[in-house]
């Protein structure tokens, strides 16, 4: 008897190159990995039991998503850094929020983001940012969710970015106690709970920190036998700093002091021109995409499609976070990768709906170079899965003959409330739609009390900042 069956659904294995979908499919688990995947009548004859069973009648399995880029701690400002021009979005909208988050605040807010994301597929999650190791600690662990996590690495001290138009200022000692963090969690997380957790070495971007530290982190992931994950040419305000200091683009500046290889994870790359995205993907640069928050902070599509044209190796989607995007939901994201880049090359066939679910699975997970353990439905892979129940009215009808209708409705009319199960090595972290591992109602209610505490407390600032939802505001537009 094994540990659990799952049987009489639509397996969308990702073996192959499409999805490779299995009608009245089954699989079995046992000890957190996928012992056979097959027809169900197959699949019976050798495991006719489990200690619990689904029947998936109606339903799609699929592999849990590859959420690739994230920064959940900033979830409980969701709302507030929306539709002002890129250049006010970091420094006039995020900035007066800082000084008053307090670890407590990062907590609850990453609690959310996570709940969120889990409660709409999200099995998998490359989270950047500051205090990771509290969040591996409080979130990550006790969640059950698979993640990939990178402390910031940066030379950003309160003072440094006082104009987007004057070169930021330097501090080298932030940069030391941010390195010297990135590898105290490493050292106490990568591979904890038998690799669930990970991580990789996170150099914030081109324009945060100096030559010296951007090539001192390469060496110490290269000894570490690490990845890097690093944004990189994320928008005008990037590019300034960028040209200022060494007269060139992020991405020149990368690849003449050697940092373009397959050991890199670069996110966002819209501040791009189309020889720029060549040389990243020939280079054999993992590239992360998050189409619905560069749309929303920056008005741009992300060279998602433009990547793979040119044979990129490994793409991912990712939510980047809530202050942007203002979800962490990766079935919206799938959809709205697909519509901006058919919009952008003004072609209906780019980016169809099976390679957009392969790219927030296997190929998400091939990004973050998880592809040898997760992403498919494969014997030997862990257990890492979704069920979504398909017999909701915006996902009916289901049609097999003469095309299957699945993949598409998954990627155009899923909105997460279909998501019954989520199942994160071989452990069901959510039942009936329901989170086992966090008391929903307390992440909720604590991230609203925190984010009530930060946006009372820099209310002033943010005023002063003057960005254009001040202006709307006080217009009585919102």
């Amino acid at each position: 008897m094994v540990d659990l069956l799952i049987k009489h659904g639509y397996l969308l294995t990702m073996k192959g190159e499409g999805v490779g979908m299995v009608e009245d499919g089954a699989l079995a688990i046992e000890d957190g990995q996928i012992v056979v995947v097959g027809k169900t009548d197959r699949v019976l004859e050798d495991y006719p039991s489990a200690d619990l069973e689904y029947d998936a009648k109606n339903k799609a399995v699929l592999p849990g998503f590859v959420d690739a880029h994230i920064h959940t701690r900033l979830t409980l400002l969701r709302g507030q850094g929306q539709d002002v021009p890129e250049i006010e979005w970091m420094l006039k909208t995020m900035k007066p929020f800082q000084p008053y988050m307090r670890e407590e605040h990062v907590v609850k807010g990453s609690a959310l983001g996570v709940l969120e994301a889990v409660k709409s597929g999200s099995t998998c999650f490359c989270d950047i940012g500051r205090n990771m190791s509290l969040l591996a600690e409080r979130v990550y662990g006790p969640s059950g969710v698979r993640a990939v996590l990178g402390e910031t690495i940066n030379e950003i001290g309160p003072d440094s970015m006082r104009d987007p138009n004057e070169l930021y200022d330097f501090d080298e000692e932030v940069g030391e106690i941010s390195f010297k963090k990135s590898i105290e969690l490493i050292e106490k997380w990568n591979g904890f709970g038998k690799g669930r957790i990970t991580c990789v070495f996170a150099p914030h971007a081109v324009d945060m920190m100096s030559k010296n530290l951007l090539l001192r982190v390469k060496e110490e992931a290269q000894s570490r036998e690490l990845m890097i994950h690093i944004h990189v040419a994320q928008g005008g305000r990037e590019e300034i700093q960028v040209r200022k200091r060494y007269g060139k683009s992020a991405v020149a500046f990368l690849n003449e002091i050697g940092y373009l290889d397959s050991n890199v994870i670069a996110a966002h790359c819209h501040q791009t021109t189309e020889k720029e995205v060549k040389l990243i993907a020939e280079r054999g640069v993992h590239y992360v995409s998050c189409p619905s928050s560069i749309g929303l902070i920056d008005g741009i599509t992300p060279p998602l499609a433009l990547y793979l044209m040119f044979g990129g190796v490994a793409a991912g989607i990712g939510t980047d976070q809530a202050s942007g995007n203002n979800s962490h939901n990766m079935l919206v994201e799938m959809k709205v990768a697909a519509l901006l880049n058919k919009t952008r090359h003004r072609d209906p066939t780019i980016l169809p709906a099976w390679k957009v679910l392969r790219i927030a699975t296997i190929e998400g997970a091939r990004c973050l170079g998880l592809d040898d353990r997760i992403g498919s439905l494969e014997p030997g892979k862990r257990a890492d899965l979704i069920i979504l129940n398909l017999r909701k009215p915006h996902m009916t009808p289901i049609i097999t003959d003469p095309v299957r209708n699945i993949a598409p409705n998954i990627v155009y009319s899923a909105r997460g409330d279909e998501v019954e199960t989520v199942i994160v090595e071989g452990k069901v972290i959510v039942e009936e739609g329901k989170m086992l591992t966090l008391d929903e109602e307390k992440v909720i209610e604590e991230a609203q009390e925190a984010a009530e505490e930060v946006t009372m407390a820099a209310s002033e600032d943010y005023k002063r900042a003057g960005s254009r939802l001040v202006w709307a505001m006080k217009q009585g537009l919102l």
